[in-house]
């Protein structure tokens, strides 16, 4: 009650610290998930996120798909904290909503979970995103997942079309290649050599930064 009604953002982040500490606000923080004030709502998500509440799984997944998008950008994280299979399974559903900056969430949150499937969810993100932005996410969380599937998906993301009037946009294969820095495999390393010889200026200087410095 003292951090909803607060008016002091201090205050209201003291509320939040407390909070996320006592274990047995979670049945109250699942109650307030009911809530008709979006913020409050997204408040009690947030929380439950940072505590990983296994048992607020199911008041989690029906909000999902809660009429105010700051909500569902909220709860794909905590979902994906959780990290169970019927969790990123919804988040999974989430990084297909209309709205980009829950998309941006959505694959944020399957970009931490280490697993086979979430890279293959992301690589299909990948192949239907049209945003720019949840586009250079997507490629940031491969590069985080660092398995070989992801590394290949960052390679193709890197390389040009080749196709006339089908240029790849330069700032997609810029964020693919600093997606390859931050994996930093064996295999990563591989495809940087590769584009720091690239026709583009920008991808060659982002490739050369990393590759230079390993090869002495």
């Amino acid at each position: 009650d003292l951090m909803t009604s607060s008016d002091s953002l201090t205050d209201r982040r003291a509320y939040l610290a407390v909070l996320a500490k006592i274990r047995d606000a979670v049945p109250t923080l699942i109650h307030l998930l009911g809530d008709n004030r979006w913020y409050v709502v997204r408040n009690a998500i947030d929380l439950l996120g940072e505590m990983r509440a296994a048992e607020a799984e199911n008041a989690l997944l029906d909000v999902v798909t809660h009429r105010e998008e700051r909500v569902r950008r909220s709860a794909a994280t905590a979902l994906a904290r959780l990290g169970t299979l019927r969790s990123i399974q919804a988040v999974e559903k989430m990084a297909t909503d209309a709205v980009p900056e829950v998309r941006t969430h959505a694959v944020q949150g399957l970009g931490s979970v280490k697993s086979p499937r979430a890279v293959s969810v992301l690589g299909r993100a990948l192949d239907h995103e049209t945003d720019p932005e949840v586009q250079a996410v997507i490629l940031a969380a491969l590069g985080r997942q660092a398995t070989d599937e992801a590394i290949a998906r960052l390679t193709k993301a890197a390389e040009p079309d080749g196709r006339l009037f089908k240029r790849k946009p330069t700032a997609l294969r810029i964020a693919a290649v600093q997606a390859l820095v931050e994996a930093n495999t064996p295999a990563a390393l591989v495809a940087l050599r590769r584009f720091a010889n690239d026709r583009e200026r920008e991808v060659r200087v982002a490739a050369a930064r990393a590759v230079k410095p390993k090869e002495g």
